[in-house]
């Protein structure tokens, strides 16, 4: 009998299941759905994770994206260096608001942009930079955020991999303007469909709740005074979301173990490069990324169809954008992405959740043995 082992999956348990029919009864029976006194703490709670002033929930990662980036007010001339190796979101932030996104390289081993891989794209049209830290392994923010000082440019971070991560102590999220965190259903924490913008900027906050309100000002009877969008968060998304916040800490430590159980029984498989993650960092592991090293003796491909032969879950992160059809006009023809390139044709995300076991890992790396010499 073939053994299941899926990539991800959110993680759920009677308390929860508890908790979340207690808040539902009590949003039900208020009458009151929409954003109410759940999102309120939702929001309080982040702004303790994050350890920001203020957190503002929104409909997904893509609209927390969208309202920093509108906040910028940017002309079409303005150009946003984004990273060729994250999702189209992050991209689409910018063009969403007519700026011009411009593509920038990652390093080969931690898959993140760097100040190295920024500096080159940046001109006198650059106004912004926004940063994804990918698997939720951080960016080395230290070089960045000076780049960014140095040059005059607003910093955001998509960190919807990063729910939990550090960098030097410090939460992912706090480094720049605002930053996005997700709360899909795969990601570190799950609201079903969420999203939280945390800042330090009290006109950040002030923009962003108007203009998640469709450019009103309060609910009910207030001014609409912008362009906005209805991206409000639900109490019912919320209550969710808070029985899942009580777990982060908890998720993210599982996460990290079997994410160390992994990188041990994978030494000995030299093809195998795992995504590389500072001693001074420390990961969410919202996924265990490997690279397939140029002489493997197997391609990615291949290898992902033969795991899911065995009930393994496996998934490519993603495709760099220069690579995708609408974003390859975005790139400098000037300037290559090769690790971008790299990384997009040859790395792979193994299973890896708090539902998971370290026989579950130790399944794994077996299966990936048998299928090629180490």
């Amino acid at each position: 009998m073939t053994r299941h082992v899926k990539l991800a999956r959110p993680i759920f348990k009677k308390k929860d299941f508890e908790f979340i029919e207690e808040k539902m009864h009590k949003i039900l029976e208020s009458g009151w759905l929409t954003s109410g006194r759940y999102v309120e703490e939702l929001e309080k709670g982040f702004t303790k994770l994050v350890g920001t002033r203020h957190a503002i929930a929104t409909t997904n990662a893509t609209s927390a994206l969208h309202a920093m980036m509108a906040s910028l007010d940017p002309s079409r001339e303005d150009e946003v260096v984004v990273p060729a190796n994250t999702f189209a979101s992050t991209a689409n932030a910018a063009l969403y608001v007519g700026a011009r996104p411009v593509l920038a390289d990652c390093d080969a081993e931690s898959f993140n942009v760097s100040a190295e891989t920024i500096a080159p794209q940046i001109t006198e049209k650059t106004r912004a930079v926004i940063v994804t830290h990918i698997g939720g392994n951080p960016c080395e923010m230290d070089p960045i955020v000076s780049l960014c000082k140095s040059r005059g440019l607003v910093l955001i971070e998509d960190s919807a991999h990063a729910t939990g991560s550090r960098y030097r102590g410090k939460p992912c999220g706090s480094f720049s303007l605002g930053s996005a965190f997700s709360m899909y259903p795969n990601k570190i924490i799950t609201s079903a469909e969420g999203g939280v913008i945390c800042t330090d900027s009290d006109q950040l906050d002030r923009f962003s709740r108007t203009f998640r309100n469709v450019g009103r000002v309060n609910f009910g009877d207030g001014p609409i005074v912008m362009l906005g969008y209805n991206y409000r968060m639900s109490d019912v998304h919320a209550a969710i979301g808070l029985s899942q916040l009580r777990h982060v800490e908890g998720f993210v430590n599982s996460r990290n173990r079997l994410a160390e159980k992994y990188t041990r029984m994978l030494e000995e498989t030299e093809w195998l490069e795992p995504q590389k993650v500072s001693t001074h960092s420390y990961s969410s592991y919202y996924a265990y990324i490997v690279k397939l090293s140029a002489k493997a003796p197997i391609s990615r491909d291949k290898l992902a169809v033969a795991l899911k032969a065995k009930g393994i879950g496996t998934t490519v992160i993603y495709t760099p954008l220069n690579q995708q059809p609408y974003f390859a006009r975005f790139s400098r023809r000037t300037i290559s992405m090769p690790n971008a390139e790299a990384i997009g044709s040859r790395s792979l995300a193994l299973p890896l959740h708090p539902g998971m076991t370290a026989d579950d890992v130790s399944y794994v790396v077996k299966a990936i043995r048998s299928v090629a010499p180490k």
